[in-house]
């Protein structure tokens, strides 16, 4: 007696089916992943190096090039005290989010928005309690006037 011949099986087999999906839509899911994630983050570049002042508060912060920074407050609000001044160091993250840290141990954060570029909302991260500061322009120089020519 001879055994039994099984017929063949018919089709794709199973494991390559998993192997060509792996090698293909895996890849293909990452791509779609790492598109939609990157649509989500926004690179914010706001010029921040100069001088802000806070309208309603006696303080201005110069941001220096160098990431660091000075602090100036005064006790009154008038122009004839001297300010106290204090360093610390700030940084603008991918977000657009500026930290800043005083060398008092102080935080804060402000979300910059390209919309308002002159303005910012800084808040202290213990208290939550925020300080709008705007930019200071410069004040425009003139120039010099040219000498006039004599008729002659």
């Amino acid at each position: 007696m001879s055994s039994p011949t099984t017929p063949p099986e018919k089709g794709v087999p199973l494991g390559r089916i998993l192997i060509i999906l792996s090698v293909f839509a895996f890849p293909g899911l990452i791509y779609l992943g790492v598109r939609h994630l990157g649509s989500n983050v926004k690179l914010v570049d706001i010029p921040i190096v100069g001088e802000w002042q806070a309208p309603s508060k006696p303080w201005r912060i110069v941001f220096r090039p160098d990431k660091t920074l000075v602090s100036s407050t005064s006790s009154q609000p008038s122009a004839s005290q001297a300010w106290t001044s204090g360093p610390g160091t700030y940084s603008v993250d991918y977000f657009g989010t500026l930290w800043v840290t005083l060398n008092n141990g102080k935080i804060y954060s402000a979300a910059l928005a390209a919309e308002n570029p002159n303005r910012f909302d800084l808040i202290e991260s213990d208290t939550l309690v925020p300080t709008v500061f705007e930019k200071v322009t410069p004040p425009e120089s003139k120039p010099p006037d040219s000498p006039k020519e004599s008729p002659g």
